[in-house]
C-alpha cells in the first residue's frame, strides 16, 4: 500500500490508497485493511441490500436526517405549487423543484459513497458543499427529464433509461466527471449487468413500496437504505471493494 502508484499496475482503490497489482479487485488475493472483495462487474442484489441495512443502523442519525432535508425541501416546494392558479407558474414552481430536488439529494448520496469507503459521515454531510453541487444538480435534472419523457413514450424507454442512467450522479461525486461524462459512465457500466441492475430496482422499488405502505417510518428506513445499497451496486460494477 502508498500513497502514489509504485509502477505499473498498481491502482487506487476508494480509500485513496494504491496498492499492487496482485491486491486488485477480482485478480490476485485482495487483502485490503477495512475493506471486502468487490464482485468485479457482477451485482449482488440480496448482498448489496443487507449491505445497505447494516450501514443503515451503523449511519442511521446523519441518514435519517439527510432523508428528512429531502423531504422538508421537496414539500416546501410543493406548498408554493400549490399556491399558484395559473398553470405556468406552478410549472415554472415545479422546474425549481426538480432542480432544488437535485440539488438536497446531494448529502445523501455523498454519505453513501463515503460509507463504502470506509469513510466517518456525520451531520456535516447533510448539506451539498464543495464544487461538484452544479454538475451533480445538473445531472440530476438531465436524467429525470430523461426518464420522464421515456415514460411518456409508453413506459419502457423510462425504465431503460432509469436503468442505465442509475449511477450518474454516483460518478459525478465519485469520479469528478461533469454531466454529459458522468451519464456516459453511467451507461457503460450498466451495459454489461443491465439485467441484474433491472432486476436490483425492481426489489428496491418493493422496499420503497413497503416502505411507503408504513408511512412516513418505513419511508425513512427504505430510502437511505437503497442509497446506499446502490452504492455497493456501483461499486460493484466498477469492481472495487467496499468497507465492511
Amino acid at each position: 500500500m502508498s500513497d502514489t502508484s509504485q509502477g505499473p499496475g498498481w491502482w487506487q482503490a476508494s480509500d485513496g490508497k494504491w496498492y499492487p497489482p496482485e491486491q486488485a479487485p477480482g485478480g490476485g488475493a485482495t487483502n485490503v485493511p477495512g475493506m471486502t472483495p468487490a464482485g468485479a462487474g457482477k451485482v449482488d442484489i440480496g448482498g448489496s441490500i443487507s449491505y445497505g441495512w447494516n450501514k443503515f443502523t451503523a449511519n442511521i442519525g446523519p441518514l435519517l436526517v439527510a432523508v428528512l432535508f429531502i423531504i422538508v425541501a421537496n414539500g416546501i416546494v410543493g406548498l408554493f405549487s400549490g399556491a399558484f392558479d395559473s398553470f405556468l407558474l406552478r410549472f415554472i414552481v415545479q422546474l425549481i423543484g426538480i432542480a432544488i430536488g437535485a440539488v438536497v439529494s446531494f448529502g445523501l448520496v455523498n454519505m453513501a459513497l463515503k460509507i463504502t469507503r470506509g469513510e466517518t459521515v456525520g451531520m456535516g454531510d447533510v448539506l451539498p458543499s464543495g464544487p461538484l453541487v452544479v454538475p451533480f444538480a445538473i445531472t440530476g435534472i438531465i436524467v429525470n427529464v430523461i426518464t420522464f419523457v421515456g415514460i411518456l413514450l409508453y413506459i419502457v424507454p423510462g425504465i431503460i433509461a432509469a436503468t442505465f442512467l442509475l449511477f450518474s450522479q454516483f460518478v459525478v461525486l465519485d469520479e469528478g466527471l461533469q454531466p454529459g461524462d458522468a451519464i456516459k459512465r453511467s451507461i457503460d457500466l450498466v451495459k454489461g449487468q443491465a439485467g441484474s441492475v433491472f432486476g436490483f430496482m425492481v426489489v428496491a422499488f418493493l422496499i420503497m413500496a413497503v416502505g411507503l405502505i408504513l408511512c412516513l417510518v418505513g419511508l425513512f428506513v427504505a430510502w437511505p437504505l437503497l442509497v446506499v445499497a446502490a452504492a455497493k451496486v456501483y461499486k460493484d460494477l466498477k469492481g472495487e471493494p467496499v468497507a465492511v
